[in-house]
């Protein structure tokens, strides 16, 4: 399950509850209507935030373990990460997976949208970080020289 809290006064507002495995990520919409969770039962899940309720769930979206879930910056797509080795593209509002992004050779530990929506960006345990275009799928380029993981990867703002 996941936790929406009060910052200010420390009382939970609402449980999101009903995945069967460990909750990886949760994350809120850009205008914090929705919240997208990730868990190891190979869901996902798109939840309001003000009633709690679940609006969707992407059930087996991946083959193993989902470690990671984030909304585009307007909402309307969601972009997971997981242990089968790949990240993939979905349509919030239908569930309908638009993209698989496969060419990473170890679990996926992060995957984001860059500010524009664009392209994605991927970290691997391959040590490698991978840059993609969503309207095709296609791998740009591959980031190498890190000898470890990469647990995280963000995109600069500017």
């Amino acid at each position: 399950m996941a936790k929406i809290w009060s910052a200010e006064s420390s009382v939970c507002l609402r449980t999101l509850a009903g995945h069967r495995g460990f909750v990886n990520s949760a994350v809120f919409s850009s205008d914090g209507l929705e919240v997208v969770t990730a868990s190891t039962d190979r869901t996902v899940k798109l939840w309001s935030r003000h009633s709690g309720e679940c609006l969707r769930t992407l059930v087996e979206a991946h083959e193993s373990y989902i470690i990671s879930a984030v909304f585009s910056r307007d909402a309307r797509k969601v972009l997971t990460a997981a242990d089968d080795c790949m990240a993939k593209i979905w349509c919030a509002g239908t569930g309908e997976c638009l993209r698989v992004l496969e060419g990473h050779q170890s679990f996926m530990r992060s995957a984001v949208f860059s500010p524009d929506g664009h392209e994605v960006l991927t970290a691997s345990d391959d040590c490698t970080a991978k840059i993609w275009c969503v309207g095709s799928g296609k791998c740009l380029r591959t980031l190498e020289g890190h000898r470890s993981s990469i647990c995280s990867a963000a995109f600069s703002l500017t």
